[in-house]
């Protein structure tokens, strides 16, 4: 398989094409030539910056009108003669339809070798001839990209990457939740309104007196009081004995599962649970709600790499509107948005402890939102991974 010391990248608002081959160690050049448009300066600096970081150099080419193909065309012909006595080749991938003819243009008639990168298929695509005059074989993409640089491509800068900590023995709770979830699916949403109005008065909350006679709320608290030590149970008050034990009574219990089974498919690179990522207008100088930090920053329930994809995962255990009301829209519009974080290649999916309506699944389909739920969870390993394979 051949190796190239100088990949000429165009640049577009999709960092992965570009990215993925300088990071295969198998592929990896020694420069980097990226010709820019005016409006991708911002995109390339990103670029820039990641290659840096892994000891490669960087050549900024800039076009001064994308839109004159002419002078566009002549422009990066002049950096394919400046390159003529090179070990170098194009990656045709990026950029506009006009820039990437301009590129191909130019580089066929200097007979140096033109690649696509194909991100669905993790492969490089060689659409040009050796010196003998065969085709040159496609290659399979070796590249292994951790989140922060991923994320760093695409201009956000990862502020918290953290792992689950779930303590010894609380494991044992979600599995017996997911186990025997008929016997615990009306019964986890109250648990999740307990904990999550305790926040706001002192970890301590009073049972209504409509659900003081539930039989399985009382033995499922007592469980947690009497067996798992999590809480203080008497006379109808709960007492959290920490804000992470309230946490993850309130629905950080299926966070933490799935990171758990997640973390065992060897198809993933690198993941995260509870990823906070910012962009570059957010100051870590500054809390969240000042008027300078307010909406640059958001956070992940689980995040991951496999495939060279980011795959991002929401995991909710509220009992959604029946109508598909607007709190289960809202989980689905903030999926939608969160996948500019890493560019149109990100796959998306929910993960819903309680049955989510037909509307909203129907939204989540033409959204091309992966939605697992209810009794799913007890498959949910090899769920992920036909999704990742997908």
């Amino acid at each position: 398989m051949p190796k190239y010391d100088i990949h000429v990248c165009l640049v577009s608002g999709q960092a992965a094409p570009n990215l993925l081959p300088v990071l295969d160690t198998e592929f990896k050049p020694q420069e980097i030539v990226l010709i820019i448009s005016n409006k991708m300066k911002d995109k390339a600096n990103y670029l820039s910056e990641i290659f840096k970081k892994n000891n490669i150099k960087i050549t900024h080419k800039m076009l001064s009108d994308e839109f004159n193909f002419s002078t566009m065309e002549q422009e990066i012909y002049t950096v394919a003669e400046e390159y003529i006595n090179t070990n170098v080749a194009l990656n045709v991938t990026g950029g506009t339809k006009l820039i990437a003819i301009a590129a191909q243009n130019a580089f066929r008639d200097a007979d140096k070798p033109i690649f696509y990168v194909d991100t669905d298929e993790n492969r490089i695509i060689f659409i040009s001839k050796d010196n003998q005059g065969n085709w040159i074989e496609d290659k399979t993409l070796h590249t292994k990209v951790n989140l922060s640089d991923y994320f760093g491509s695409y201009g956000f800068q990862t502020i918290v990457h953290s792992q689950s900590k779930i303590k010894d023995g609380w494991l044992e709770i979600p599995k017996s939740f997911i186990q025997y979830y008929d016997r615990y699916a009306n019964i986890i949403p109250l648990l999740n309104q307990y904990a999550s109005l305790a926040e706001k008065r002192g970890l301590q909350i009073e049972i209504d007196k409509e659900h003081q006679k539930n039989n399985m709320l009382d033995e499922i608290l007592t469980e947690l009081d009497d067996k798992y030590g999590l809480i203080e149970y008497r006379n109808n008050h709960i007492k959290f004995h920490n804000q992470d034990i309230r946490f993850f009574l309130n629905g950080g219990w299926l966070e933490d599962y799935t990171f758990n089974v997640l973390q065992n498919i060897k198809q993933i690179d690198d993941i995260g649970c509870n990823i906070e990522v910012a962009n570059l207008y957010y100051s870590q100088g500054k809390n969240d709600f000042s008027t300078n930090n307010k909406g640059n920053k958001n956070e992940f329930d689980i995040v991951f790499m496999a495939k060279n994809k980011l795959h991002i995962i929401e995991c909710k255990t509220q009992k959604m509107d029946k109508s598909g009301g607007i709190k289960a829209e809202d989980m689905l519009y903030k999926l939608e948005t969160l996948k500019d974080y890493g560019g149109s290649f990100t796959k998306k999916c929910l993960i819903s402890y309680c049955p989510v309506p037909d509307s909203i699944l129907n939204r989540a389909k033409s959204l091309n939102i992966k939605i697992i739920q209810g009794k799913d969870l007890l498959r949910l390993k090899s769920i992920i991974q036909d999704w990742i394979a997908r």
